[in-house]
């Protein structure tokens, strides 16, 4: 059973927005957090915020994570997740989008030119280097890719960086849309190998936002929100395993979660949770319990966001898909379970009109 104990808010800046929030623990008991800021979700304003708290609760932001060396003037920022690792540096992985130039042509359903990044930190996140793009090997006149999901320290020689594609400005052809990843075996220095996780060569399944997590022994979950290309319609969030640090995926299986943006959140007893957004009336963002990876306990789970009647920016310029997602009015929910044994979730939402970020922490029982 699932209950909520604490919640807050990370940051509320009326006439500005936040999205995309992710709560890291510190080795020295604090807490950073990460979040892109801007005045709408795909604008080309959007910037990296980092924000801090010594309790998880109470939260202040440390402005821009930004130097002149990230290039704001060329490059939108979105998307960032900070990771700790091993030598105690700070690595944020982050997507960055070609400014003056929409992220979608709603028209023509085209990407703007896009770059996976990671930024590093050695003084605990005060400061970030200048910008490292890591390579993906597919022909740039067929795909974009972006950032989705979090980067999994596998072993001490394998790292994984999960993407998705889209196609670029100027094919005209359908997207061949995949959830992929690349792979470093030096911490990060150079990534060299490419892997397909989740990808329907018939075109029918898009597969957006794979939120992978490590399980015991090494196994990788992972969750994606799929959709019926060509019709407003998703089918059930799907689900795909790796035995072999990444290297091959069993055939993606339906959950029986009805969302879009489903992030997996490995419990200590064995057990997963999966924080989603739920876009059925009534709208919001739900957390379920599964004990077998396929079948979650919707009858038990909890809301920790009902959206009411601002689960929209307003009406969509198009009746195009993507020109209904670009109004949303919250998501990419994600969490983990601390030492305590509590789930700490964080997601971005809209309220009184203003959109913002909130962390949720509940039991398991």
């Amino acid at each position: 059973m699932l209950k909520i104990i604490d919640q807050g808010i990370i940051s509320h800046k009326p006439g500005a927005g936040v999205y995309m929030p992710v709560i890291v623990p510190l080795p020295d008991g604090t807490f950073i957090a990460s979040q892109h800021a801007g005045l709408e979700l795909g604008s080309d304003d959007n910037h990296i915020e980092i924000l801090r708290s010594k309790d998880g609760k109470t939260w202040h932001s440390e402005g821009s994570a930004h130097t002149a060396s990230h290039g704001l003037d060329k490059w939108a920022y979105r998307g960032p997740r900070i990771s700790v690792v091993p030598d105690g540096r700070l690595v944020m992985t982050c997507t960055r989008f070609e400014k003056d130039v929409e992220m979608f042509d709603l028209d023509t359903e085209e990407a703007a030119l896009s770059e996976l990044v990671l930024l590093w930190s050695s003084d605990a996140g005060h400061t970030w280097s200048d910008p490292q793009v890591v390579p993906v090997p597919l022909p740039s006149d067929r795909y974009t890719w972006n950032g989705a999901g979090t980067l999994l320290q596998i072993a001490s020689d394998r790292w994984m960086y999960p993407l998705e594609t889209w196609k670029p400005r100027g094919f005209a052809g359908p997207p061949d849309q995949m959830s992929a990843a690349v792979f470093s075996s030096d911490h990060g220095k150079t990534w060299d190998e490419f892997v397909v996780v989740a990808n329907d060569t018939s075109g029918k399944l898009l597969w957006y936002d794979q939120m992978c997590e490590l399980l015991p022994y090494g196994r990788i979950y992972t969750l994606i929100w799929t959709h019926i290309y060509g019709t407003p319609n998703d089918a059930n969030n799907h689900w795909t395993i790796s035995d072999d640090q990444g290297r091959t995926w069993s055939e993606p299986k339906p959950t029986n979660l009805r969302g879009q943006v489903c992030t997996p959140i490995p419990l200590k007893d064995g057990r997963v949770a999966a924080i989603y957004n739920f876009r059925h009336e009534p709208q919001g963002i739900h957390v379920a319990l599964t004990d077998d990876l396929t079948s979650f306990d919707v009858e038990n789970e909890a809301v920790v966001f009902d959206a009411g009647l601002e689960a929209s920016l307003g009406a969509p310029k198009t009746e195009n898909f993507l020109a209904e997602h670009m109004q949303i009015a919250f998501g990419k929910p994600g969490g983990l379970q601390l030492d305590d044994g509590t789930i700490m979730t964080y997601f971005w939402c809209t309220a009184g009109g203003v959109t913002h970020t909130r962390w949720v922490k509940l039991s398991a029982d």
